[in-house]
């Protein structure tokens, strides 16, 4: 697992800069940004990519085929199932619930069940990029912490 930092996001916000610029040079098209005014929409504060798959051993019973959503709040919406309430739930834990659990952290040993959830993006300014998953109890907390997030 992993946490990017705003480092990272501003070499790659470089990167695409350069890709732009090119395709301008190319006689591509040039993208701008619209000039903020009183009727021009704000960009959302939230931007997430979420993947979940299935560890090794899925389910028995229940839907098991992997799911991929879009979930953008400020305002709440995307292709994820129940927008609303994945925005509350992101509200009450912020980029802190995307923290990885520290390594000298007591947790259980113990299985939750096979989700593996890949979540990429930014909330406010903090970009995020890590793994969910359910194997460990704190693990299994932190996957639950997210609520509608991860488990619409």
């Amino acid at each position: 697992m992993r946490t990017h930092t705003l480092a990272a996001a501003l070499v790659r916000s470089g990167a695409l800069a350069a890709v732009l610029g090119t395709a301008a040079a190319c006689g591509g098209t040039t993208v701008t940004a619209p000039e903020d005014g009183p009727d021009t929409p704000s960009a959302p504060t939230t931007e997430l990519s979420i993947e979940i798959t299935y560890a090794d051993d899925p389910p028995a019973e229940g839907d098991t085929e992997p799911k991929s959503w879009t979930l953008t709040c400020g305002p709440a919406g995307g292709d994820h199932p129940d927008p609303e309430a994945a925005c509350a739930d992101l509200e009450e834990v912020g980029a802190e619930g995307f923290e990885e659990v520290p390594e000298d952290q007591a947790c259980t040993f113990q299985m939750g069940g096979p989700e593996v959830a890949e979540v990429s993006g930014h909330v406010g300014e903090t970009e995020v990029s890590t793994e969910f998953d359910k194997s460990g109890g704190c693990e299994i907390d932190r996957y639950e912490d997210m609520g509608a997030v991860l488990a619409p």
